[in-house]
């Protein structure tokens, strides 16, 4: 199916299947949902934070997919879990907004182009076929030097 095909929550699961692996499902209100399971994770940060974290990933060249949400202000940046940062880390990332997502959490995705979604998310980095996330610690090494 074409991107320009897209029109039901189901048809958008389904191109988000091919991104992301069975882990995506629709819920009964209809939005369409990434479970953070087996080695899926998330990393959500305020913004202006997430900007400057996104363009740091770009210049290493692990930029992985980026969602953005207006209300609150915070970017999702979604990655491979290779395991939790240490204690003192996790302390420091809450304190600057940062938060892991909570495994087997959702991420809601957006089902539709551009800034103006139903779900109001929209993607920053849109996913990109064959290529892999990043992983939490690369997106963790970042947010640490760009705070």
């Amino acid at each position: 199916m074409r991107l320009e095909e897209l029109a039901t929550p189901e048809d958008w699961a389904n191109a988000y299947r091919l991104l992301f692996g069975p882990h995506v499902h629709v819920t009964a209100p209809g939005f369409v949902v990434l479970q953070l399971v087996d080695s899926i994770t998330a990393v959500n940060t305020p913004e202006p934070l997430g900007a400057s974290i996104l363009g740091e990933l770009i210049v290493s060249g692990i930029p992985g997919p980026v969602l953005v949400r207006e209300r609150p202000p915070r970017r999702t940046f979604l990655a491979v879990f290779d395991g939790y940062p240490n204690p003192e880390t996790l302390t420091r990332l809450e304190r600057n907004g940062v938060d892991i997502g909570p495994h087997r959490s959702n991420v809601i995705l957006p089902t539709g182009f551009g800034r103006h979604t139903p779900e109001g998310r929209w993607w920053a980095r849109a996913p990109q076929r064959d290529e892999s996330l990043p992983l939490l610690s690369e997106i963790l090494a970042v947010v640490s030097m760009t705070r």
